[in-house]
């Protein structure tokens, strides 16, 4: 639904945002004139209803700094210059002033865990029961129903709660099917599935892409509103080449893990704590080539929770109009100083990269396919109950163990050990798509940009090929490359 405020209309000092769930995100356009906004929570809607009012979209340079330098670009700031979104603690105050909106931005993350009441226990029954609210109230009776499952407690605590729901005979379970990897999680789901009586499909990447398939990615790339830099984001119109996902419901179970407690790994915990002592070398490993050393080392303790990408050396060869990343990662770091790590992550991860990665990359499917995307987790009044709950009862900083009630949960109802089934990331093979079934189409995509200086792209390109064979962060520089030149080719909200 579109809302519009007018700068003659504004009286008092106007605050919107605050969400403290991923379904109250706020999407906001502010007119070159500045003398109104337009407000949705559908990125899609707002940017339809833009364009059919004439307005511009500027592509912002900063966004292409930040998706290429970091893998994400930080709220409030979007791939567009007019168009903003407030995320997770994300506030923004209006004014009006000689006729003109004036906006001022700020942040509150709110679930810290100095604000969760000592000794309060946690009920899975409550836990579970809350959930299923959420499912049903979220839910198209109409539309098929079908689960992103992998054999992580997010997902599987979501199939507990369709059966409490009573409409697990209506939902099918969907596992990415990877044979012969080791991150092949779809035959230990599978008979999670069939143990409580939910249909299961294991979902196979397609042998080879042909021009008709080629015209349904340039259709995912021409309707995304916004880039995503995860290179997961490529599975979802892969499935639809053989599985038909549209006008569903699609439940997936991200968006949990910052009221829950966001666990670190054990090494980010500890390098957390050394890195920003050197952050004094980040202009030296800025000025040299992606992946040296230095760079590594003098990340600031917010980009720790998971952001690194190119240098800014190697960006500005085939995009000068480039801007550094690094000054305002240290000054986040400067309004987190004293944070325990355990809340900074929380809230950086979810503020940025969770909305725009992780939600993002099943988000923007599902807009492009008309898809009702269903994030159980996403529920104000569980978020509220968790978020109060003693920390102890939640995760063990210790042995850094995350989820405590999600794990007993499937224990005791699905008889399922988290701890014998060990941390699995979703092993989506971005870099061998890539390479294989995409491979021509790939090079042309970037090497077309109209974005990019096309000689030096043709160089860098060469060294890239080279160095992703056997480099993950080259790997993943690669990925973001192709995904945001595909937008940036083909985005109707651009061209």
């Amino acid at each position: 639904m579109l809302k519009k405020v007018v700068a003659d209309e504004v009286v008092e000092r106007l605050v919107i945002g605050g969400a403290k769930t991923f379904d109250k995100v706020l999407y906001f356009y502010l007119s070159p004139d500045k003398k109104c906004l337009i407000l949705s929570s559908s990125a899609t809607e707002l940017l339809n209803h833009v364009l059919s009012l004439g307005y511009p979209l500027t592509l912002s340079l900063k966004g292409i700094s930040f998706f290429l330098q970091s893998g994400v670009i930080p709220t409030p700031s979007t791939i567009y210059e007019e168009v903003y979104v407030l995320s997770i603690g994300d506030y923004a105050a209006i004014t009006s002033r000689e006729g003109k909106l004036e906006i001022e931005f700020y942040h509150e993350f709110p679930y810290p865990n100095s604000r969760r009441i000592p000794g309060k226990k946690a009920e899975l029954d409550k836990i579970l029961s809350l959930l299923t609210k959420s499912i049903l109230r979220k839910i198209d009776p109409l539309r098929k129903i079908f689960l992103f499952q992998s054999v992580g407690k997010d997902s599987n605590t979501i199939l507990l709660a369709l059966i409490e729901a009573g409409i697990k005979d209506n939902a099918t379970a969907l596992t990415l099917a990877l044979p012969g990897s080791k991150k092949d999680e779809s035959g230990l789901a599978s008979e999670i599935a069939k143990k409580v009586g939910v249909r299961h499909k294991k979902l196979f990447l397609p042998k080879s892409i042909n021009s008709r398939d080629w015209d349904l990615f340039l259709r995912y790339f021409e309707n995304i509103p916004f880039p995503c830099a995860d290179g997961a984001s490529l599975a979802y119109p892969l499935y639809q080449l053989t599985f038909d996902l549209s006008e569903s419901n699609i439940l997936d179970g991200s968006g949990v893990d910052y009221y829950f407690g966001h666990v670190p790994r054990p090494i980010e915990y500890k390098r957390q704590k050394l890195y920003p002592k050197f952050k004094f070398l980040r202009p030296i490993g800025e000025a040299l080539s992606s992946g040296n050393l230095f760079h590594k080392l003098s990340r600031a303790r917010c980009e720790m929770a998971g952001f690194i990408g190119i240098t800014l050396s190697d960006l500005k060869k085939f995009f000068p109009e480039a801007i550094p990343v690094y000054p305002y990662w240290f000054s986040e770091d400067e309004k987190r100083k004293g944070w325990d790590y355990f809340d900074l992550k929380a809230d950086v991860w979810a503020t940025h990269a969770e909305l725009g990665n992780v939600i993002r990359k099943v988000s923007n499917f599902a807009e492009v396919f008309n898809a009702n995307l269903v994030l159980p987790f996403a529920d104000e009044d569980l978020a509220d109950y968790v978020g109060s709950l003693d920390e102890a009862e939640l995760f063990d900083r210790k042995n850094f163990k995350n989820k405590l009630p999600l794990r007993k949960l499937l224990y005791e109802r699905l008889g399922l050990d988290s701890d014998k089934i060990g941390k699995y990331s979703y092993g989506f093979p971005t870099f061998e798509v890539l390479e294989t079934l995409l491979k021509d189409r790939v090079k042309e995509v970037i090497l077309n940009c109209k974005f990019w200086d096309r000689k030096e792209m043709e160089r860098f390109h060469t060294i890239l090929e080279e160095r992703a064979k056997n480099d993950k962060l080259w790997q993943r520089i690669f990925e973001r490359l192709f995904l945001l030149s595909a937008f940036l080719n083909h985005s109707k909200f651009l061209n």
